[in-house]
C-alpha cells in the first residue's frame, strides 16, 4: 500500500456515499484514518434510476466504524441548499473540523435533445453542478479559517469525448471541471487544494455498488448488468482497459492527501483513455 500521508486525525464529508463510489471512498478514507460525514439523499428522483437507501446509507456508516474510524450518516438531497447547509453544520457540530470534501454526488440519464424532459434536465443540472456548490459554499469558511484543505469534484470522463443523448449530463460535467479551476484560483490564498476526477464507467458491484450503469443499462433495454457495463465500456474506453470504484478511490486517498500538496486546479483523468477518444 502506498504511504498516504497526513489522513490520519482528518475528517471528510462525502456526498453521495450511500453506495458504489461514494462508499467506496468513505471505506478506503476511514481505513487510512479519517472520520466520515457520509451524506446521501435516500429518498427516489422521478424518472432518473433508484438512489440509496437509508439502509445502504446505515451500511456505509458500519463499515466505516468497522475500518476504526468514526461516522455519521447524514440524510440530504443536495439540490437543496438549506439541506446541504444543515448537513454541513451537523458535521462540523459532530467532528469540530471538515478537512476533505469529496463532491461525489451525481445521477445520469439518456435523453435525445428533441425529447429533453425538463424535470431530468433540471434533476441534472441541480445534482451533478449545483450540488458541489452548495456543498462547498457551506464547508470552505471552515477551511478558510484554517487555512487549509482538500476539496475532490467527481467530474466524468464524458468530458474528453461527445456523447450522444448524455447532452444534460456532459454539460454538467463540463461545468464541474470549470468550477474545480476557479475555486483553486480563489482559494490558493488560504492553502485550499481543489481538483477533479474524471472517472471511466465503473463496474457494478453485485452488491452496495453504483446504480449508474444498471439505471442506464435498463434505459435501453440491455440484458444484464454486465451487458450494460460491458456496452458503455467498449463503446469510449481503449481496448483492454476496464475500471472499478476502487481505482477512483485511489485517486481520491491521493488528492485528499499531503502526497498532493502542490496539485491543485487540475483534472485527474481516471478513465481508461477515454479523453484519447
Amino acid at each position: 500500500m502506498p504511504d498516504i500521508r497526513g489522513l490520519g486525525g482528518k475528517v471528510a464529508l462525502i456526498t453521495g456515499a450511500g453506495r458504489g463510489q461514494g462508499a467506496s471512498h468513505a471505506r478506503a478514507l476511514a481505513a487510512a484514518g479519517v472520520d466520515i460525514a457520509a451524506l446521501d439523499i435516500c429518498e427516489p428522483i422521478p424518472n432518473l434510476y433508484a438512489t440509496a437507501t437509508e439502509g445502504d446509507l446505515e451500511r456505509t456508516v458500519k463499515e466505516v466504524e468497522a475500518a476504526g474510524a468514526r461516522a455519521i450518516g447524514v440524510k440530504a438531497d443536495v439540490r437543496d441548499e438549506a439541506a446541504v447547509k444543515a448537513a454541513v453544520e451537523q458535521t462540523l457540530e459532530t467532528f469540530g473540523r471538515i478537512d476533505i470534501l469529496v463532491n461525489n454526488a451525481g445521477m445520469a440519464a439518456l435523453d435525445p435533445i428533441h425529447e429533453m424532459r425538463s424535470d431530468v434536465l433540471d434533476a441534472l443540472i441541480d445534482i451533478n453542478l449545483k450540488g458541489p456548490m452548495w456543498a462547498a459554499k457551506y464547508v470552505v469558511p471552515d477551511m478558510i479559517g484554517r487555512r487549509s484543505g482538500k476539496i475532490i469534484n467527481i467530474s466524468s470522463a464524458v468530458i474528453g469525448s461527445g456523447h450522444a443523448m448524455l447532452s444534460h449530463y456532459v454539460a454538467a460535467k463540463h461545468g464541474v471541471t470549470g468550477l474545480t479551476r476557479a475555486w483553486a484560483t480563489e482559494l490558493a490564498e488560504f492553502g485550499i487544494n481543489v481538483n477533479a476526477i474524471a472517472p471511466a464507467t465503473i463496474k457494478p458491484e453485485p452488491d452496495h455498488g453504483s446504480y449508474m450503469v444498471i439505471g442506464l443499462g435498463q434505459a435501453l433495454e440491455l440484458s444484464d448488468d454486465d451487458a450494460a457495463y460491458r456496452h458503455f465500456s467498449d463503446l469510449v474506453n481503449l481496448p483492454g482497459f476496464y475500471a472499478e470504484a476502487s481505482d477512483i478511490t485511489d485517486a481520491v486517498l491521493f488528492l485528499a492527501a499531503e502526497n498532493s500538496r502542490v496539485i491543485t486546479g487540475h483534472t485527474l483523468h481516471v478513465d481508461c483513455g477515454q479523453a484519447t477518444r
